[in-house]
């Protein structure tokens, strides 16, 4: 049975629906044809260059980011600018690009927030910022049982693979027990994590005045980098997405990508 981009499309519906995005995103189908030939997808964070030459080199014929390439206004495609260069590599060798990126950020059933309190082993998960039943951004959840932030802070730096972790306005030995967390840039919900009593707020993108938010609160803020709190999330979708292609029987190949890295270094 031949798969198109439609019917990806389809599949991708049931897991994060485009009516979730927030008005200001561009996620779904940017570049390329509904009714395309899909046999291999290859799933990413970013569409950066090494992961178009991954699809390249290894055959794929659609990319399935987190980040939408086409965000801000563009006035041109051309070589000229780095945008312009994918865009028109992707349509050279035809290639199809989806995004899903504030629909699944906003997915309490499906999306990365929950996904992490789970690993985090959250009681009682709540959405952080709700705007309707099960959509919004964050969540709140409890342990069963207070932890040292030490602790915490350990079972992290093994989930997101790093080595380091800012942190401000607490110390390791604070026990935890309410925990908000917001993947990517969380750093506007600052406040709201406040108003749940949190002892502890992880999320990433947080600059030096928004921190202060904290001072003279019993809350601790946790920085773990935006591509660290997200990229944990792709082997998930790829699962959702397997489960979904295999209900309809489709021979279609998907992949996490292996060439992407983190923006940032520590040095």
């Amino acid at each position: 049975m031949v798969t198109s981009v439609g019917k990806i499309l389809k599949l991708l519906e049931h897991i994060a629906p485009l009516s979730l995005a927030d008005a200001w995103d561009n996620s779904g189908l940017l570049i390329g044809h509904s009714d395309r030939e899909v046999d291999r997808i290859l799933i990413a964070l970013d569409l950066t260059e090494e992961v178009l030459e991954e699809a390249l080199d290894e055959g794929f014929d659609l990319i399935l980011t987190h980040h939408p390439l086409i965000f801000n206004p563009i006035k041109q495609i051309t070589t000229e600018t780095r945008i312009g260069k994918l865009i028109i590599k992707l349509i050279e060798n035809r290639i199809s690009l989806i995004s899903l990126h504030t629909n699944m950020d906003r997915s309490f059933e499906n999306g990365i927030n929950r996904y992490v309190g789970e690993k985090l082993e959250l009681e009682d998960m709540t959405i952080l910022v709700k705007d309707e039943a099960y959509v919004g951004y964050g969540v709140v959840g409890n342990f069963s049982a207070a932890q040292p932030l030490e602790n915490v802070v350990a079972t992290l730096k093994t989930l997101f693979n790093q080595k380091t972790i800012k942190l401000t306005n607490g110390t390791l030995d604070k026990p935890i027990r309410r925990i908000a967390f917001c993947s990517g840039a969380g750093a506007d919900f600052i406040e709201q994590a406040l108003s749940e009593h949190a002892d502890l707020y992880i999320t990433a993108d947080v600059k030096h005045h928004e921190s202060q938010l904290v001072n003279g609160s019993t809350m601790t803020l946790l920085d773990v980098g935006h591509y660290e709190s997200e990229t944990v999330f792709l082997e998930r979708l790829k699962a959702l997405l397997d489960e979904q292609i295999a209900l309809k029987n489709y021979d279609v190949f998907t992949m996490v990508t292996e060439t992407e890295k983190a923006q940032f270094k520590y040095v």
